[in-house]
């Protein structure tokens, strides 16, 4: 990793390590979920960079990919298990991070063990050791009570890629490849009191083009370019400006045409409690040690 990748990541990572504080802080009963969002995006964007992803708002059984859309009308509650996943990108360098906030403490034990299980994580982290290795470890740190999600992994990052080609699970999948000095890796472990194992839910609001083949129809060029400007990165369609039916249905033809991909809201099968934590590692860059960037 060069030096100025280096300090795109770091300048990233530092930025996020303030929203994380803020979308705490913003986590109380009776806030709307697009409000929560918002506001930490929007201290993304006045610290000069932007959001590498739509902040998700993921709430009780669901796991990910909920981000509130621009006619919000859901509210935290104060028993709620909130995920609150937020990314911010440095010329498209992403630090990437999660925190599960619960107002009323009910579920405090859940979200202190997936809090220690990544920082078991973090210290296991070094060149030379193998994902199958580091998916063991971690499935082993998961105390009884609670079941790690298989199907839901961290991962490599790269410039304007979220999902860079190697996924980091949280159990033993026999993978040889091994982390190196260099790599970019957001380490992401979830846990839950329900099955282990997450399904499709319903469509979310949140994208990420896919082909840049052209299209036909008038409004679906128009969105089509304004979908460009994210650079491949995942978007929300609180993110269009004027974004009314014309484009509902321009989105529509998109996703059909395998222009742009939809994530649908991904559950626990067994509707169980899902928490999460996650931070963004530079693997051995500072004389062999890691850099967490996300953490403070």
């Amino acid at each position: 990793m060069d030096e100025e990748t280096r300090q795109h990541y770091l300048k990233a990572g530092k930025v996020v390590q303030e929203a994380r504080k803020i979308a705490r802080e913003q986590a109380e009963p009776g806030k709307n979920l697009k409000e929560i969002a918002e506001t930490v995006e929007q201290h993304v964007r006045d610290e000069g960079l932007k959001p590498a992803f739509p902040v998700n708002t993921s709430i009780n059984d669901e796991a990910a990919h909920y981000t509130p859309s621009t006619d919000e009308e859901r509210i935290l509650e104060e028993h709620d298990v909130l995920k609150i996943d937020i990314g911010a990108q440095s010329n498209g360098f992403i630090a990437d991070t999660a925190l599960t906030v619960n107002p009323s403490g009910k579920h405090q034990e859940l979200i202190e063990a997936v809090e220690d299980v990544l920082q078991k994580a973090l210290e296991y982290v070094e060149p030379g050791v193998t994902i199958g290795e580091f998916g063991a470890y971690v499935q082993e740190q998961v105390p009884e009570d609670y079941e790690p999600v298989m199907n839901l992994t961290g991962h490599y990052l790269d410039q304007h890629t979220q999902h860079a080609g190697v996924s980091i699970p949280n159990v033993e999948n026999g993978s040889n490849h091994k982390f190196k000095e260099g790599d970019a890796v957001a380490i992401e472990p979830f846990i839950t009191e329900g099955s282990g194992k997450v399904v499709h839910g319903k469509p979310g609001n949140i994208y990420m083009l896919e082909s840049e083949r052209n299209v036909r129809g008038r409004t679906e060029r128009k969105l089509l370019r304004n979908i460009k400007k994210f650079k491949g990165l995942p978007f929300t369609t609180r993110w269009i400006s004027n974004y009314g039916g014309r484009e509902k249905m321009a989105m529509r033809k998109l996703v059909q045409n395998g222009v742009v991909k939809s994530y649908d809201v991904l559950k626990d099968s067994q509707e169980g409690l899902v928490a999460q934590a996650e931070h963004t590692v530079l693997v051995g860059v500072d004389d062999g040690n890691n850099i967490i960037t996300t953490k403070n």
